[in-house]
């Protein structure tokens, strides 16, 4: 047997419980990770939401301005057939 194979037999208890005390360890940082991802999660996804808000505003907006524009085209469309058929 080698030296750190007699050693190991020797003080059972103080290697496991410093095996557990290491594993411990790495599932505490396993789960601080998983939090941060979950919180990060969260936010993107917040800003996400706060982003497609913007946007369904902006388009609404850009469609009512088109719309406005249309309907401005079709009156002054108007406008010139009255004033033709005003001067024949």
């Amino acid at each position: 047997m080698t030296p750190i194979k007699q050693e190991i037999e020797q003080d059972r208890e103080t290697w496991l419980e410093r095996v557990n005390l290491h594993l411990e360890g790495l599932i505490d940082k396993a789960n601080r990770d998983k939090k941060m991802l979950r919180h990060m999660a969260y936010h993107y996804m917040a800003c996400n939401k706060i982003c497609n808000m913007r946007i369904r505003k902006l388009k609404a907006r850009l469609r009512r301005a088109l719309e406005g524009k249309k309907e401005q085209y079709r009156l002054k469309k108007l406008a010139k057939l009255s004033l033709a058929n005003q001067r024949t």
